[in-house]
């Protein structure tokens, strides 16, 4: 019986791709348009998003790992394609950073949903599903934490634009 694919099977595989890592379901999917596809097909489950942006653990995380500089190499993406034009009621954005330091990598993935535009998609609120893979020798733990948020501008955009800030002055040093 095939396993039913949910969002953080697909967050998960993405990153593990970012990683360089295999991944676990049968979903292989070769580019974002397809990602994207596969999360606006899926029905996505609201329940359980409850802690805000600003309480995020795995947000605390990589702003402290960026600060602190503790890792040998970093490496960043995102989806910048941010609407596909069958879908203009939603809205989805993909980001990960992928930290190494000696044989141990350490992956964040946040997919960042809007259900329901408004007419200023900035304004709009939303879901962010967090992921954390850790790579230790043959050790692999997965986490994952969801948030929400009312309006992106003011409660999620300061967060991409300070990891954006960290994630290029890592690269100046």
């Amino acid at each position: 019986m095939a396993k039913k694919l949910t969002v953080e099977d697909i967050l998960s595989d993405e990153l593990k791709r970012e990683m360089n890592l295999d991944t676990d379901t049968f979903a292989v999917l070769d580019d974002w348009d397809s990602v994207m596809n596969s999360v606006y097909q899926m029905p996505i489950e609201y329940a359980g998003y409850t802690n805000k942006i600003g309480g995020m653990k795995l947000m605390r995380e990589m702003i402290d790992t960026l600060t602190a500089a503790d890792f040998d190499n970093v490496k960043r993406s995102e989806s910048r394609k941010k609407q596909l034009a069958q879908f203009t009621k939603t809205l989805s954005m993909y980001y990960n950073v992928v930290f190494t330091k000696g044989k141990r990598k350490v992956g964040y993935g946040a997919l960042i949903h809007f259900p329901k535009l408004k007419a200023n998609p900035d304004r709009s609120s939303g879901i962010v599903l967090a992921a954390k893979i850790v790579v230790d020798g043959a050790k692999r733990t997965s986490t994952f934490e969801r948030g929400k948020f009312d309006d992106f501008l003011v409660e999620v955009k300061p967060y991409i634009n300070l990891l954006g800030d960290l994630y290029r002055q890592t690269r100046k040093m």
